[in-house]
Formats: C-alpha cells, structure tokens, sequence
C-alpha cells in the first residue's frame, strides 16, 4: 500500500477532531441537532485551516443515517463510503482549473437530478473566488433557489473576490488561524502515536513556521521525519526549514547590538553556506526584533511571544541594552531592506550592506573613508572629543527656562570612555556627528528630499545635548536661513532619528571664527558717524569708487 501522507491520515472525521474552529463547529452542530439545513454555505480563511475538511464532515452528517447530537457516526453505509471516497452525491469542483461559463451551465443541468445514494447532493467548490464573472452570473440563479435536495458549500481563500450577489446568498463562516497552543498539541498527538521522540521546542518551532495552518504543520513535521534518527529536536526542524534556530539568531543579534560587523557577517556566510536564504534570514531577524519590541511592553504581553521562558528573558535583556528607539530604527530600517530585496538585484549584496549599516547605528562604528576625506573627518572627531562649539543661535531656537535665573543646562559630551556605564545604557544615544551626518544626508537623498539636502550640506553638525547644531560659515547663510524654516528643520530631524535612533532637534548658526571675527569688526554706519563726529559733518562727504 502506497505511504498515505500525515495531513491525508490525520484528516479530521467528525466536528470534535476539528482543531481551532469551536465557533463554526458549534453553530454547525446547532443547526444539524435542530435541522436548520441552509441551502448554501461559505467557508473563508487562510489556507490549511480546515475548510474543506469541515465541508466534508458537513457533507457526511447531512447523509449520515445515525447522527448522533449533529455528529456523523462513521459507521453507517453512506459514512462509510464517504470516508472511502466513493459515495456519487458528493461533488468536489476546483474552481481553480473548471472555471468557465460551461462548468457552470453543465451544473445547472445536473442539479435537479435527485440523489442517487444518500439523502443530499452536496456540491463542494473549492477556490470559488476562481470562477470568472459568467460563471457567477450562471451559478447565481441556481444558489439562490436550489432544489431542496442540493446543498452548497463555496470556500475560498480570498472572499473580497467574489460578487456581493454571491454573498448575500450564503452563511458566512470564518476560519480563524490555528493557535500555535493547538498545532503543536494536534502535533503531539502525532508523535505519540507514532513512538517518536520529539522537543516541545521542535513541534513548537513547526507550529510557528505553519503560520496558523494545520496542513501546512503537518506536512513540515512528515518531512522532518523522513531525516535520519529516531529524535526530532529544533536543529532538525531549523535544518529541514532553512530557518535560522532561535540560538544562533540571539547570539547574532547580540553582534548586531556590540556593533560587530565582522561578526555578523561571518555568521552570516555560515548561514548560507548551510543552505539559509537571504531573504528568510532577514525575515528571521525582523520577527526576532518584533519579538523584543513585544516583551518590551511588561509582562501582560508575554502571551504574544511563542518563545520558551529562557528565550523570553534573553530577548528581554537584548531590548534593554538595545534601547527602545533604537530598536524601532532598526525594524524600520530592515523592513525597509526587505523591499529593497523584494525588487532589487543581488539579495546577499543588499544585506550584507543593510548589516553594515545596522551594525554602525547600533555600535557607533565609524566609516572607513578615502584618504582625502579622512583628514577632516579626524579632526571633526577631535572637535567632538574636545566638547560641542559655542555656536550662537537665534533666539527662536534656543531652549525657554520656567525660572529667568536658572542657570543653563551642561551640554552632554560625546567622549563617553569606553567601560563607561553610560555607553551601555539603552537611552543614552552617542550620535557620532561626523560619520552618521553622512548617513543622514544619505537618506535625505534615498527619500527624494533634495532641496533640504541642498541647503543642509554645506552644515558642519555639532552635537550639542539633545540639540544637533547645524554650524554655516559667513558665506552660506542662505543655506543657514533656509535650513531655520520649520518645515525643513522636521524633515532634518525626521531623518536624524531615523538613523540614530535618538530624537534630536536642530539648531542652526555660524562658525565660531565667523562670529568672532564679525564681533571685532565695526559696521559701516558705525565707522561713518565717527569720523562726522570727529571732523564735523559738513566735512565729510561720501565717494563711491569706480
């Protein structure tokens, strides 16, 4: 006898061995016990979730001759047949590959022919959003009044597809996703009958990977099964999968944070090598990250995480360190990557330079630059060692005390000493000014915002606190008054935290030479009434050069 796969053996028989559906399992066993039979039934949700399972059933208990409280026996004649796929009064049609008009006008001929077995003609259309609109206008007057001994059930994946008309003439029944709680307990049940050792955390990982679909969980577990070895653990499941197991994803998030790029790419290339995809591992690693926003929330939203408690606290220790912000920067910044990925070229390319960039914004690491540019980013490193420049701003910008005679605030320093217990706290965002200012211009450009890259780069950026200092020279002070408009200050800010995950506002002013220099010199009008002061008015007399 041919090898009957897991999700054909484990099939469910009646409504009780139905897994996940208690609130259509009861309003069906309602209806039957009560015999409100309707005429048309639609059965929509996700894929392996059990419609076309329960459309069987429904069709074995409405030809069952010893129903018992709605519960079709499997025993009688018609139950039996059913169950061996011989009984001529059930009709399966894949909408999918018989969608045309003339299906449907062959149907309609067909209908008014009276049961040739059981009690009902059950007509089962599997992917009914399929049908093309001839064929729904052929299928609609036959729905809505069918002869009495015709039962439909429509079921669908998609039901913003299929005509309201349609609609409005069926009961709706939704098919929720399966809980990961009740996959991996119908998994179990699996194991046990088979004398299979297996790790919770693997028949936990399959649930996870199922996506709320039975089918799709047992048919992960039948190709485990098939490896090598009588024991099923989370490596084997992790292997079979190409997904990367949740130890090998912490440690290499905890590169991701000390910002070890070398690491993460090593890491990285072993994981290909061992038959990963880019795009899975990317995946992985955004729905890792969600997991740590999640924890992130207290206790109560542990419930949302379907990770094993030891898991659960390193996830909760890694958002710490990593800080809220900074976290939200980088799921934004991966997500966008993967629509990158999505529709661009070389996929380990795109990630590999998406981790790089992870890395710098997590760990502060400098880039390398050509040796022309390298000297003046030197010494816009040494200017934010030796502290922020007292750069005069307008006196719009400048932050308002409650109190006249409080005194001002100290200005952060940047040079935080590496065993610091500031450089490990999550809130205490260093923003490296010379290296992610390059960043920041990087997405003003990636984001089509020209005209504020235009005037914001001619800025030299001092971190200065929470306040970015955009400092002009004298010349540039369009570019100056320009970058002061609100609306061009938000989108500077708006990407400055993207980038460094830490909100600052912006400040822009002069060139601390420029100010001192323009201080010692006087003005025009101030030269002039001296000298009339000194020689008397009517001695003066003004001459423009040629």
């Amino acid at each position: 006898m041919s090898y009957l796969a897991l999700y054909r053996k484990w099939r469910p028989g009646t409504f009780g061995e139905v897994v996940g559906q208690p609130h259509v399992v009861g309003t069906l066993h309602n209806a039957l016990r009560a015999g409100k039979i309707s005429h048309a039934y639609l059965f929509c949700g996700s894929r392996g979730t059990g419609k076309t399972s329960m459309a069987k059933i429904l069709a074995k208990a409405l030809n069952c001759t010893s129903l018992v409280e709605g519960e079709p026996c499997n025993r009688c004649d018609s139950c039996v047949k059913i169950n061996e796929g011989r009984f001529m009064d059930i009709l399966e049609i894949d909408a999918a590959s018989n969608r045309g008009i003339d299906e449907m006008r062959e149907l309609r001929e067909k209908i008014n022919m009276a049961p040739a077995e059981g009690l009902y003609k059950v007509y089962i259309i599997d992917e009914v959003h399929m049908l093309t609109p001839e064929a729904f206008n052929a299928l609609l007057k036959t729905l809505e009044e069918p002869p009495a001994h015709v039962v439909f059930v429509l079921a669908t994946t998609e039901p913003h597809k299929i005509p309201l008309t349609i609609l409005s003439r069926c009961q709706r029944f939704e098919f929720h996703r399966i809980g990961i709680g009740d996959i991996v307990g119908r998994l179990r049940e699996v194991v046990n009958e088979g004398a299979i050792d297996a790790d919770e955390e693997a028949l936990r990982l399959i649930a996870k990977l199922a996506q709320g679909g039975l089918r799709d969980a047992l048919s992960l577990l039948d190709q485990c099964l098939t490896t090598e070895g009588i024991r099923l653990d989370v490596n084997t499941v992790a292997a079979v999968a190409g997904v990367a197991n949740d130890e090998w994803m912490a440690d290499w998030v905890d590169s991701l944070i000390a910002g070890d790029a070398a690491g993460v790419l090593r890491s990285l290339h072993q994981a290909l090598r061992d038959g990963k995809q880019s795009g899975q591992l990317l995946s992985d690693l955004i729905g890792y990250l969600r997991n740590m926003l999640v924890l992130s929330l207290g206790a109560e939203a542990r419930e949302l995480v379907p990770v094993s408690s030891e898991l659960a606290e390193r996830l909760v220790l890694q958002g710490r360190r990593m800080g809220t912000k900074r976290l939200f920067g980088a799921v934004e910044r991966l997500s966008g990557l993967a629509g990158e990925i999505k529709y661009g070229g070389s996929e380990q390319i795109l990630l590999e330079t998406g981790l790089i960039r992870l890395c710098r914004m997590l760990g502060d690491i400098p880039a390398e630059l050509p040796e022309s540019v390298a000297p003046k980013r030197q010494a816009q490193k040494a200017e934010l060692q030796e502290g922020p420049m007292d750069v005069p701003v307008p006196a719009d910008n400048r932050p308002q005390t409650s109190e006249p005679d409080a005194e001002p605030e100290q200005p952060v320093q940047t040079n935080v000493p590496e065993n610091s217990p500031e450089k490990d706290e999550p809130t205490d965002t260093v923003f490296e000014a010379g290296p992610l200012w390059d960043e920041v211009k990087e997405r003003l450009r990636e984001e089509k915002k020209l005209t504020t890259l235009a005037f914001v780069v001619e800025g030299h950026p001092v971190l200065d606190g929470d306040t970015l200092r955009l400092c002009f020279s004298k010349k540039y002070e369009f570019h100056k008054n320009r970058s002061e408009k609100p609306e061009i200050r938000q989108e500077i800010e708006q990407c400055v935290e993207q980038v460094c995950g830490k909100r600052l506002s912006v400040a822009c002013g002069f060139l601390e030479e420029d100010v001192v220099a323009e201080a010692g010199k006087p003005s025009g009008d101030e030269l002039l009434d001296t000298i009339r002061k000194v020689f008397g008015p009517e001695k003066v007399e003004i001459v423009k050069e040629e």
